[in-house]
């Protein structure tokens, strides 16, 4: 009975975790109005890509933190619902804001996807594991863990002021940030 439990609770969390991936250049190819008036905007190309899931989307949540992640792991901890998590590390390098056990924690809590301005760690084990990942680089050191930092506020990434609530679209091509939900 527990297996039969734990297979229905897996594939629920894959349910929410996995939309049906649309391609960033049709997104922005069908909508040159929205791009126009700024309600689609696509991140400056600085993000290198990890985890398995090459395409995610989802709406955003925000967090701004310096060099510390116990409010990212707060939120990871959550029931993601398929939604991506936009970490405004402040474009520091000098430690990792996500590893490997907080990847698999956001993959266990159906999150569809994490964007770190700055930089993770364990890369392996975060390219082995079934979600969408995206960061500057890597760096093996740990971050601090002083609870310093903000949630659900309004960050600017890779040259886009990005809110809570919006939605995410990322794929191989680029990563774009909408008002609201888009089909093609």
């Amino acid at each position: 009975m527990h297996e039969h439990v734990c297979a229905l609770v897996s594939m629920l969390n894959q349910t929410r975790r996995h939309r049906a991936a649309i391609a960033t250049a049709d997104v922005c190819d069908s909508n040159a109005a929205l791009l126009v008036n700024g309600d689609l905007r696509a991140l400056d190309p600085i993000f290198k890509i990890y985890g398995q899931r090459r395409a995610f989307s989802g709406p955003i949540i925000t967090v701004k933190v310096f060099e510390d992640n116990v409010l990212v792991r707060q939120l990871l901890e959550t029931e993601g619902n398929g939604r991506v998590l936009v970490i405004d590390g402040g474009g520091s390098t000098r430690c990792a804001l996500v590893g490997g056990n907080l990847a698999q924690w956001a993959h266990d809590m159906a999150w569809a996807g994490i964007i770190v301005n700055g930089c993770i760690r364990d890369v392996d084990e975060i390219n082995a594991c079934d979600i969408g990942v995206r960061a500057l680089g890597s760096n093996p050191l740990k971050s601090n863990k002083k609870a310093v930092g903000d949630k659900h506020v309004p960050v600017r990434i890779a040259g886009t002021l990005i809110h809570d609530g919006e939605w995410l679209y990322a794929d191989s091509d680029g990563i774009l940030i909408s008002k609201t939900q888009l089909s093609v």
